[in-house]
């Protein structure tokens, strides 16, 4: 499906955006979904409905938290950011984790014999968390809880850095998710796209962590940020989202073949 069927799609059945946060998941999705393979999007289509359903589910794993509140750590991993990156036994001991609940999704979305419930929910959270481990504060910890207790002020208001990482940067990239998705898959080659698209879930949180870490250094000394801060992330920013869903769509396309 080409963009222009994807646009028509989105405004007929979208509810207003909201503005990683709500937004970062729908650029997420929209590259995904326009990355499907016809066998895949086939698949996903049965379960979810049309593509723009990919993006309008990319927030359901957010929305649910509240009635099930044993799915909020799935959201993340604590990597310490003094550490080597990534490690199974420490970082998510019992699988308590987003990598192991990403490894989950994708094992019950590829089980043909389990219940389309259940292959829905799985896609739906994988959607989501494939999203989550690539927002660098949701895989590393500098015994501040991913960001959320380090209190910056951006533009003088009270922030953290977590709540910057997970709506500022993206809502700086532009208001429509469609659009800025379509923007972050201009002049992609194919080439470029087999690039991005490997690895593990593991290695997407060593890679997410290798960001935070420079996001952590590149911290004032003060807990004034300069008021472009988010532009300045641009790049990385949208690494991050472009990564995300190709990624995305990759791990869609070899398992619903």
């Amino acid at each position: 499906m080409n963009w222009r069927a994807i646009l028509v799609l989105w405004f007929a059945l979208s509810t207003p955006a909201f503005a990683w946060g709500p937004e970062g998941h729908e650029i997420v999705a929209a590259i995904a979904a326009v990355n499907l393979t016809p066998a895949a999007n086939a698949k996903v289509t049965a379960l979810l409905g049309p593509p723009p359903m990919m993006i309008l589910d990319s927030n359901w794993a957010d929305e649910i938290r509240a009635d099930r509140p044993q799915t909020s750590t799935w959201h993340y991993v604590n990597i310490e950011l003094g550490s080597a990156g990534y490690d199974a036994w420490r970082d998510c001991a019992g699988g308590d984790c987003v990598v192991a609940q990403i490894e989950k999704d994708i094992r019950v979305l590829s089980n043909a014999r389990a219940s389309r419930a259940d292959r829905m929910e799985a896609l739906r959270f994988l959607i989501h968390f494939v999203g989550d481990v690539h927002q660098p504060l949701h895989v590393a910890d500098n015994r501040d809880k991913g960001g959320n207790a380090r209190i910056l002020f951006l533009k003088g208001a009270r922030t953290n850095l977590h709540r910057i990482w997970d709506t500022d940067v993206v809502t700086a990239l532009g208001p429509d998710p469609v659009r800025v998705a379509a923007s972050l898959l201009t002049d992609v080659t194919p080439q470029q796209k087999a690039r991005l698209s490997a690895g593990s879930p593991a290695d997407w949180a060593n890679d997410s962590f290798s960001v935070a870490k420079k996001i952590y250094a590149g911290l004032p000394q003060t807990r004034d940020l300069p008021d472009d801060y988010a532009r300045r992330q641009s790049a990385a920013t949208r690494t991050q989202l472009l990564k995300a869903g190709l990624r995305l769509a990759a791990v869609l396309n070899r398992i619903l073949r």
